[in-house]
């Protein structure tokens, strides 16, 4: 028998209740082949998983006991011992079979070899054979990852690369009309978030991020459960183990530690006793006993001091004035024309943030400024408010003074064709005298000034 070049496996998906599946190969036993279902493998034989056809010969079927259903992976190659089995011996037959059976057997398994290297990694042909691809020793490269260098040359890094990612899990409660939440840790991409509502997972297509906020397309239901697990890539700063010293009394369980641990990352000794982890909890830079440590007893807290930063794109409008220290952004940090007035909060700017003589004619706009006067027109009597212009358009109307003025507050009233608008007092004189004021002349406009409790309101 000759050996064809052929491959050594054959891979299908099966139609539903298909039973026989062909192999494009030569098999020299019934051993020689192995099938997989689904990546499980198969038994021979009538009473188990398949029979065979073709053995000895190029080809043949594999055919099941019971139909695949559809899309069931079907797997065949050939797996061959790498044995000798014949012995020739001095002066014995030399004859054709048994030669051509172990040479056809040679041949065979320099096929299924090649068919493995073909399912390995291994360097293209393009590459020279300069570069590196043996791997480092068992010890260098023991829980470490393959990794490859800026020439392609094999090389080892740790699993976390200095770089670790944090599961953040937050949780909301549902009202039925809001969509948008804040995230506790800013993320740039939806892809990075998990979120469920009544444990039921959500597609990334029913919400997006935006802002530090994560928005639903549809607001959650009034009093539904909404947990949010965001991945947070952190970086791995200092590993420096963090030491706590405490002394038991009998009574207290809590001690707080210098800096936030996890519980998973402590080992608690009590008078040199190390502690089991189910006896103490740890939540930020608190540790918290079960028991409380005996009187007197020395207690030792050390902690895997990872300390890690974020890495990642600051969500727009994330920065607030907490993170910003007193007097850190300076002149040089702002843009030319870049403080505009949304970017003020009301009252935000005072007389001390602006030096001397900074404000110059430029950068007053060319409309005219408010005095602080604002105009109300009016055709019935009214009380007046501080710092207004009270336009009377009607004939025989009050206009009130405001009660309990303060020093410097002013009314400005002007009135129509008409000589009869009285101006209440309110309780405060008007230039030094208790009674009202009339205004006697047509399209008369006074002001009132209030000075003090002897003068009142004066006019200008």
């Amino acid at each position: 028998m000759t050996v064809t070049a052929a491959t050594t496996r054959n891979d299908y998906v099966a139609t539903s209740g298909q039973t026989v599946f062909p192999y494009t190969f030569t098999a020299l036993a019934d051993g020689d082949i192995k099938v997989l279902k689904n990546g499980t493998a198969l038994t021979l034989g009538a009473g188990n998983d398949y029979t065979l056809s073709g053995i000895g010969s190029y080809g043949g079927n594999v055919t099941l006991n019971s139909g695949a259903a559809t899309g069931d992976k079907i797997a065949i190659y050939l797996d061959m011992d790498l044995a000798r089995t014949t012995n020739y011996q001095n002066s014995g037959d030399f004859l054709a079979l048994d030669v051509n059976g172990d040479f056809d057997a040679l041949w065979l398994a320099l096929q299924q070899g090649t068919a493995d290297i073909d399912r390995t990694v291994r360097r293209p042909q393009v590459d020279p054979s300069t570069i590196n691809m043996e791997l480092p020793d068992a010890a260098s490269r023991a829980q470490k990852l393959l990794a490859f260098d800026s020439t392609g040359a094999v090389k080892i890094e740790p699993y976390l690369n200095n770089e670790v990612v944090l599961l953040d899990v937050q949780t909301e409660t549902g009202d039925g009309t809001t969509t948008t939440y804040g995230l506790t840790q800013i993320v740039s991409d939806p892809l990075l978030l998990q979120i469920s509502i009544d444990g039921l997972l959500q597609e990334v297509s029913s919400y997006s991020v935006s802002a530090g906020n994560v928005i639903f397309s549809v607001a959650p239901p009034l009093g539904a459960a909404i947990e949010i697990r965001a991945f947070v890539q952190k970086e791995i700063t200092s590993t420096n183990l963090s030491v706590n010293e405490f002394t038991g009394n009998g009574i207290t369980t809590s001690f707080t530690l210098s800096a936030p641990a996890i519980e998973n990352n402590t080992f608690v000794y009590i008078s040199g006793v190390y502690q089991f982890k189910s006896t103490y909890s740890v939540s930020g830079n608190t540790i918290t006993f079960s028991t409380p440590p005996p009187n007197t007893s020395s207690i030792e807290v050390v902690s895997a001091a990872f300390t890690t930063t974020d890495i990642g794109v600051v969500g727009d409008n994330a920065v607030t004035t907490a993170k910003i220290a007193d007097g850190a952004v300076t002149t040089a940090k702002i843009n030319d024309s870049a403080v505009t007035t949304p970017k003020i909060n009301n009252g935000a700017v005072t007389t001390a943030k602006i030096a001397d003589n900074a404000v110059t004619a430029a950068k007053i706009a060319s409309a005219p400024i408010s005095v602080g006067i604002t105009t109300a027109v009016t055709s019935t009597s009214i009380t007046a408010t501080a710092n207004t212009h009270v336009y009377v358009d009607t004939a025989t109307k009050t206009i009130t003074l405001p009660a309990s003025p303060t020093i410097g507050q002013r009314v400005l009233i002007t009135v129509g064709n008409f000589t009869d608008t009285v101006v209440g007092r309110n309780g405060s004189k008007i230039m030094g005298s208790a009674t009202d004021f009339t205004m006697d002349a047509a399209y008369l406009s006074i002001q009132f000034i209030y000075t003090d409790a002897v003068q009142g309101w004066v006019i200008s």
